[in-house]
């Protein structure tokens, strides 16, 4: 065995690890970081980015049918999945390799190999044993996976970009962020697509209203729901899954996905070797300085389990080794993270729901509106455009926006400088709106 010192070794290359590594070694900390995987996490090569270009190529479907009222028309549609997995592999291969070329350029030692503690003050890669005044974890997640007979044929989000084909029909377990954006994917390239979900409504913890609307949009597109019900056993017999809700109710699907949540990534870390505590659901436990119990160990990311979004994780990451040069440490602000839901249509808000705004001032005021954009008013497609914004009444300021239609996350974006500004709606109404465009419906709303 071979020993290695460093200032900070960082456990895992998603967004945030990167991150951390490249802003520490940059301020003169001698930086090492493992990653057993490919570079860029789950973001880059199994969820943000390839789950983008995939949405992207499953709404141009809907491009197809609205060219007839624009006086285009074309022979037939042809659609090559294996063209977008092969082109999706090379563009996934350039952002590793530039997240490979960032750490070594800013002088950080890259370890192609996992790691793993064999005491609080140490880990283990390969045959070296390394030393650091301060590890990090940033490990991320896994997907879930439920116990089926069929469990080993069942694709989680991790299989589902690569797929040899493309299945007749797909019943996807979940309806949270990956459920519905997948079965938006899937549902826009032409397969027959349900959400099975065990309560009445995806994306629990979002605005009532817009889900309604997102749901009933979607059923428009053909998405199939079943709500209010789970299986209880799914069988696989040649090329089908037969899916059973109860003895005397069974659906077959041709390919049938889970997307029912995501766990901490910390199975072969050995943590507790290092003293961390974990928690129930086993993300690790960190302070308000994303301290472990282990003084000298820290963790940011999907894997502490406070908001798991990259550019959270990113952020936690600049907060981090901030605080390492700091005097006196600051807290990092989940106030007001945009988000977005990359379904068809797309979903973004910033802010609060109308339920936790209800919970959390006095009185509110919600504005509301729901309407045909310009881009389909020549055609027959029924997508609308809901979007709601919500307010405090007591000094108006604006603390809820959620908007539902074509980009919806680039809208979002811009509008939650607003919210995080503290705007209030008067400031919303002295804004001129940019005509004719959907988002200058979000400053002339009115009651």
């Amino acid at each position: 065995m071979t020993e290695e010192k460093f200032d900070l070794f960082v456990i895992g290359g998603g967004s945030g690890g990167v991150r951390a590594a490249r802003v520490a070694s940059s301020n003169g900390f001698k930086v090492g970081l493992a990653e057993g995987w490919d570079l860029g996490g789950t973001c880059v090569n199994r969820g943000c980015v390839p789950k983008k270009l995939y949405s992207y190529a499953s709404h141009i479907s809907d491009d197809f049918d609205l060219m007839s009222s624009f006086g285009w028309s074309v022979s037939s549609k042809k659609f090559s999945w294996q063209k977008l997995v092969d082109n999706k592999k090379k563009e996934l291969s350039r952002l590793s390799q530039i997240y490979s070329s960032l750490l070594i350029n800013s002088g950080v030692k890259l370890y192609k190999s996992y790691a793993s503690f064999v005491d609080p003050n140490s880990i283990k890669i390969g045959n070296k044993i390394i030393h650091a005044k301060k590890f990090l974890i940033a490990v991320g997640t896994k997907p879930k996976k439920l116990n089926f007979l069929a469990s080993d044929d069942i694709v989680t989000s991790d299989e589902a970009f690569d797929l040899k084909e493309l299945p007749k029909s797909i019943m996807i377990l979940g309806g949270g962020y990956i459920g519905v954006e997948f079965a938006s994917i899937f549902n826009g390239l032409g397969v027959d697509t349900t959400i099975c979900i065990r309560g009445n409504k995806i994306l629990k913890g979002f605005d009532d209203d817009v889900v309604d609307h997102l749901m009933n949009n979607m059923k428009e597109k053909g998405v199939k729901f079943i709500t209010g019900e789970f299986p209880y056993e799914i069988k696989k017999k040649r090329n089908l899954f037969y899916v059973s809700f109860n003895k005397s109710k069974t659906k077959e699907f041709h390919l049938v996905m889970e997307a029912v949540g995501r766990e901490a990534n910390v199975e072969n870390l050995n943590v507790k070797a290092a003293n961390i505590k974990i928690s129930k659901n086993s993300s690790i436990v960190v302070n308000d300085y994303f301290q472990t119990s282990n003084k000298k160990i820290y963790a940011i990311g999907d894997v502490i389990d406070r908001i798991q979004l990259t550019p959270v994780a990113i952020a936690e990451a600049m907060t981090l080794i901030q605080n390492f040069k700091r005097k006196k440490k600051e807290k990092f602000n989940y106030n007001n993270i945009p988000t977005a839901v990359f379904s068809n249509p797309n979903f973004a808000c910033v802010g609060y729901t109308e339920t936790e705004a209800k919970k959390k001032f006095k009185n509110i005021e919600v504005f509301k509106s729901d309407f045909k954009p310009l881009k389909l008013s020549l055609s027959d497609l029924k997508e609308r455009i809901f979007l709601k914004l919500i307010t405090n009444k007591s000094n108006d300021k604006v603390v809820g926006l959620h908007y539902l239609g074509e980009n919806a996350a680039e809208i979002i974006q811009g509008f939650s400088v607003a919210l995080v500004k503290g705007l209030k709606k008067r400031d919303f109404d002295k804004t001129v709106g940019i005509h004719p465009s959907s988002a200058e419906e979000i400053v002339t709303l009115k009651n």
